[in-house]
């Protein structure tokens, strides 16, 4: 089973039941897991990682994915690469394969173009990955823009269709092309899973982040693989699995010196609001000690996935540590640093911000300043359509009722009723 091509089998091996069963199912990953298990194979059902090298466009966890149906392969295009790369007869499928037999033959991308009786013309065979990389990173800055302005909800119909795109690019390409086409994946499906997040759909936002970090580990691109660790503990912490998001924030650290400062900044702010979700606060005053003394130090290149996380920024994520620390005072107090400096192009966060202020205050026994903040975070909270603002609001009634702030908690109710995303 060394080879990079799957073996031609026999009808009688496609005829079994489960075979035939698997294909009754229409479904890509459930025929490639009968036929990983038929037991023409043996005792052991064939690795994944023979079968991914055989296919040659997936990773081992990404086949791992499609077989449990978590990634449905839908496309024609990829249904026939299955189909051909596996040597499935076309009796047994649902679709149609083309005739190669009746194909124009053509040149491959990377001939040498001689114009008949004229000159070689060099453009013709000059790969275009990695400038198409560049294009599309390009691009995704200004997705990344238009999010924090505006919100995910006019991503949701863009970045997906890129990511689909990009996948189809790397299905052809090679060598320094594909690396870079790797690199872009990875961004855009890290990015696709922020989308997701944002709106509520922690379910897509974990397994979009799950494909980023294949893409990162097949470039082996170590800072990517670091960031995306970290934006899936992230995840983590809003679905409230504390343990996770501490495992993941601890892996986006397993390598920490080859890291740039800010990038280490958001690892140790993950693992402070994983040790806040476990009532830990000496450990996670420590970890934002850390955070706050990395942020401070300016980024060695514009380049850098931790750009971002700038004092101010750490100021509004301590300020949710203390939230869930029970010391609302204190995150009264992280707010206020942070607000004082906000940048007007990061809207979305300012509403984020805003609604933990909102909270704070709530906690802290001053209904009437929790009930105007949160109206005024409800605003960004309306153009934006973010999923964690709304949640962050959500909680601030049930505060206030417990406080016996009947009025102002009313109020709040109204308020997050307004807000209606879905």
């Amino acid at each position: 089973m060394g080879t990079d091509h799957a073996p031609k089998l026999g009808m009688a091996f496609w005829a079994t039941d489960q075979m035939r069963d698997a294909f009754a199912t229409r479904e890509m990953g459930a025929v490639v897991r009968a036929y990983r298990y038929h037991p023409a194979h043996g005792h052991k059902p064939l690795p994944q990682e023979t079968v991914a090298r055989w296919l040659g466009t997936v990773t081992q966890s990404q086949l791992s994915r499609i077989e449990s149906g978590r990634n449905r392969v839908e496309a024609l295009d990829k249904l026939i690469h299955y189909a051909r790369a596996l040597r499935m007869p076309a009796e047994l499928l649902w679709f149609s394969l083309p005739d190669d037999h009746s194909a124009i033959p053509m040149p491959r991308a990377e001939d040498v173009l001689a114009l008949p009786g004229g000159p070689v013309v060099p453009a013709a065979s000059a790969p275009t990955g990695s400038a198409m990389a560049d294009t599309l990173l390009r691009t995704l800055d200004h997705y990344a823009s238009t999010d924090n302005l505006a919100g995910p909800h006019s991503l949701l119909d863009v970045v997906p269709p890129q990511l689909r795109f990009i996948e189809s690019l790397l299905e052809k390409s090679r060598g320094r092309d594909r690396r870079a086409l790797l690199r872009v994946g990875a961004r855009y499906a890290e990015f696709a899973g922020w989308v997701y997040q944002d709106t509520g759909d922690v379910v897509n936002a974990m397994q979009s982040s799950a494909t980023a970090f294949d893409f990162a580990d097949e470039a082996d691109d170590g800072e990517s693989k670091s960031y995306i660790l970290m934006r899936r503990s992230n995840i983590a912490t809003d679905a409230g699995r504390s343990e996770l998001a501490l495992r993941l924030a601890n892996s986006a650290l397993r390598e920490a010196e080859s890291l740039s400062p800010r990038l280490r900044a958001l690892a140790l702010r993950q693992q402070a609001h994983a040790y806040a979700q476990q009532g830990n606060d000496v450990a996670c005053a420590h970890a934002l000690e850390q955070a706050f003394a990395l942020a401070a130090r300016t980024p060695d290149s514009e380049m850098d996935l931790g750009h971002y996380c700038t004092p101010e920024y750490l100021e509004m994520e301590a300020a949710h540590c203390w939230v869930e620390l029970g010391r609302p005072h204190d995150a009264i107090g992280s707010l206020w640093k942070g607000l004082s400096e906000w940048q007007p192009e990061f809207r979305r966060d300012l509403g984020l911000c805003l609604a933990r202020l909102s909270l704070a205050h709530a906690m802290d026994g001053q209904p009437e300043y929790a009930a105007q903040v949160a109206r005024n975070s409800t605003v960004i909270a309306m153009e934006t359509r973010s999923a964690r603002i709304q949640a962050q609001l959500g909680r601030v009634s049930g505060v206030l009722a417990a406080q016996g702030a009947v009025e102002e908690s009313r109020q709040i109710d109204r308020l997050v009723a307004s807000l209606r995303f879905n």
